[in-house]
């Protein structure tokens, strides 16, 4: 199997550093470093999964159209692990929830989830 990396489009590239860069100023500004820093993680992250192929449906599309079950084998061990490691911490307090009233903000945050969605393949 050849790994193919795709061509980088510069000016998709720009515009989301420049995103990034004004939103993360904004919540430095408006509450705190510490959600400027959630918000780059997050970006981060996505990158990371978007360039592994790492979807959750393509995971379960492999296998069913090709029986590759690695995608979801993967996924499988991935939330083992995250269980094992916040399971502790929902214990003994250092975890919890958020808990907060239907927003604006939730709802751009669900409208952005569903585009970034389709842009990585479902």
């Amino acid at each position: 199997m050849r790994l193919t990396i795709p061509r980088t489009q510069p000016w998709v590239t720009g515009a989301a550093i420049v995103f990034l860069a004004i939103a993360a100023s904004y919540l430095l500004g408006e509450y705190s470093s510490r959600h400027a820093a959630l918000l780059l993680v997050g970006a981060g992250f996505g990158l990371v999964l978007y360039h592994a192929g790492f979807g959750f449906t393509s995971a379960f599309r492999a296998l069913l159209t090709t029986g590759d079950g690695r995608g979801l084998r993967a996924q499988m061990l991935m939330l083992a692990i995250a269980t094992l490691l916040f399971a502790p911490l929902l214990a003994f307090g250092g975890a919890g929830g958020a808990v907060a009233p239907l927003s604006l903000s939730v709802l751009a945050g669900a409208f952005i989830f569903g585009i970034g969605m389709q842009l990585g393949g479902g």
